[in-house]
């Protein structure tokens, strides 16, 4: 990934918000943008500032992009958008293998689900996937005040236990301060053959023998945004 200059984008505009991992396994062509950063470009030119969207649109609107982007760019994206309304709904779409939880009280009070063909094989979305955005998981909770949401690429979420990525965001002062601290710690570990994670712990149930002690990070790229409700 280092040669594509890694290959996650992040997007956020006013209520909403999005993570796209470039599929590292994916075939790219020389001198065409990125499957995963032409997602980001083109969603940020269908929402507007204040705009609270609902699932329904967030579908319709990461179709139009995805369409966009299978003539467009090259590679493999998943996709994880998630927008705040103005009735206080958090409501998110999910295609692969990234995550948004919500935190409140020192506890993960909810969070989407990943979408999987089988182990290490997310739901994606590209001109060869049969994937669309209408087979992501879909999320509708209400947030109380003081919520933090927190959402992070597959880098995050398969490298730090869920216990230490709450410990981490109940203790830092500013939402930058997390997601950076999140980011750092989430590449740390990805380093460290003797760490549990739940990575790990998922590739030694599928019998991978690379984690055969059920230890071990795994190397990714690392996106995360963090977003407090007031």
């Amino acid at each position: 990934k280092i040669l594509w200059g890694g290959e996650d984008a992040v997007f956020v505009k006013g209520r909403t918000f999005g993570i796209f991992d470039g599929v590292s396994g994916a075939d790219k062509k020389d001198g065409v943008p990125l499957y995963s950063k032409t997602l980001a470009e083109e969603l940020k030119k269908l929402v507007k500032e204040e705009e609270g969207i609902n699932v329904q649109d967030l579908t319709r609107r990461m179709l139009r992009c995805a369409e966009y982007a299978d003539v467009h760019a090259t590679g493999a994206s998943t996709a994880i958008v998630a927008s705040i309304g103005e009735d206080g709904f958090l409501r998110a779409l999910n295609i692969g293998d990234s995550s948004c939880i919500v935190i409140r009280d020192g506890k993960v009070v909810t969070r989407t689900r990943q979408t999987s063909h089988y182990f290490d094989c997310p739901f994606q979305l590209s001109i060869d996937s049969p994937d669309r955005p209408r087979d992501g998981a879909k999320l509708n909770v209400e947030l109380m005040r003081g919520d933090l949401v927190l959402m992070g690429s597959d880098g995050v979420f398969d490298n730090l236990l869920e216990n230490e990525i709450v410990s981490i965001a109940t203790s830092e002062k500013s939402l930058s301060a997390i997601a950076k601290r999140v980011s750092e710690r989430s590449r740390k570990v990805s380093f460290d053959r003797k760490a549990p994670t739940p990575y790990a712990k998922e590739a030694q149930r599928f019998g991978d023998p690379d984690f055969g002690d059920g230890l071990g990070g795994k190397v990714d790229d690392v996106s995360c945004v963090v977003v407090s409700y007031k």
